[in-house]
C-alpha cells in the first residue's frame, strides 16, 4: 500500500506519472494533495469513476515501478562508483611504481657518483686535498670581500 512518507518524497516524480496515467486529470487537480493518499485517490476516483482499491492498486504498481527504477539507479551508481576506485587504485599502484622506480635510479646514480669520487681521492690522494684547500681558501676570500662591504 502506498504510505503518505512515500508519496510526499517522490512528489513531483510521482505526479508527473499520475498525470500521465490518469490522463483525465489536470495539474491543478493535484494542487494540495502532496502526501494525502487519501486526497489524492479522492480526486482520481471523482475525475474518472475508477473504484478506489483499484485506483490504490495502481498508485502501488506505479510507486513499485519508481521504486524499482530507483533501485537500478543506485546499483549503476554503485557499479560506477566501484569501477571508478579500482581505476583509481590502479593508476596509484602505477605511479607508486614509478615513483619506486625513479627513486631506485637516482639512488644507483647517487652511489656512482660516490664511488667514482672515492675512487678519484684513493688514486690521488694529494691532488684531492690541494684541490680541496684551494676551494677552501676561494670560498673564504669571497666571503671576506663580500663582509666587508
Amino acid at each position: 500500500m502506498v504510505t503518505r512518507e512515500e508519496i510526499r518524497g517522490h512528489w513531483n516524480e510521482l505526479r508527473g506519472r499520475i498525470e500521465k496515467h490518469w490522463n483525465q486529470l489536470s495539474p491543478h487537480d493535484l494542487d494540495g494533495v502532496e502526501g494525502e493518499t487519501d486526497k489524492l485517490v479522492g480526486k482520481i476516483q471523482q475525475k474518472t469513476g475508477q473504484a478506489s482499491t483499484e485506483i490504490r492498486q495502481e498508485l502501488d504498481c506505479i510507486v513499485d515501478e519508481m521504486s524499482k527504477s530507483a533501485a537500478r539507479a543506485t546499483e549503476k551508481l554503485g557499479e560506477n562508483f566501484e569501477n571508478t576506485v579500482n581505476k583509481t587504485r590502479e593508476q596509484l599502484q602505477h605511479a607508486s611504481e614509478a615513483a619506486r622506480a625513479q627513486y631506485e635510479h637516482l639512488n644507483e646514480s647517487m652511489h656512482k657518483g660516490y664511488q667514482q669520487a672515492e675512487q678519484t681521492l684513493r688514486k690521488n690522494p694529494v691532488e684531492s686535498v690541494a684541490v680541496a684547500f684551494g676551494t677552501g681558501l676561494i670560498a673564504g676570500v669571497i666571503v671576506s670581500l663580500v663582509w666587508r662591504r
